[in-house]
């Protein structure tokens, strides 16, 4: 008896744990994405530098603010609210700059990214900002 109560504790502390859910991470970008491709899935693309961010990313979603010093596809302001909130939550650092694929927000109230949709610093995006030079529509930049 005293063998079964201990296999069945045994048993137990192995297997309990797995049914216990943990936080899933489900983002996984499939490799990187071409200019071509981001920019055909973005409402406006922008090179802009972080100002603040407030939110955890981890949490509830975090929201920056953006000063925009290039934009394409549309005229928009010089200073954007941009929030991400999915479990793709781009991680903006502030006084990073950024060349950013956008999506306006759903309630209209400024626009949203994430990870996945072809973002990158400034540093990186030599060759993204190749590409909008030679095909992207650049727009002007409303005070």
């Amino acid at each position: 008896m005293l063998k079964k109560i201990f296999f069945i504790h045994v048993v137990c502390f192995i297997l309990l744990p797995l049914g216990i859910p943990s936080q899933g991470f489900a983002c996984r970008c499939a490799g990187s994405i071409s200019p071509a491709a981001a920019y055909r899935q973005a409402d406006i693309v922008v090179m802009g530098k972080v100002l603040a961010v407030t939110g955890d990313i981890n949490k509830e979603g975090a929201t920056a603010r953006i000063s925009v010093s290039k934009a394409w596809k549309k005229p928009i302001p010089s200073e954007v609210v941009v929030s991400t909130t999915t479990t793709c939550a781009f991680d903006f650092q502030t006084g990073e700059e950024y060349l950013l694929y956008l999506r306006e927000a759903a309630d209209g109230n400024g626009y949203t990214s994430r990870k996945c949709v072809g973002n990158l610093p400034s540093c990186k995006a030599e060759k993204a900002l190749d590409w909008l030079k030679k095909r992207g529509v650049s727009t002007g930049i409303e005070p």
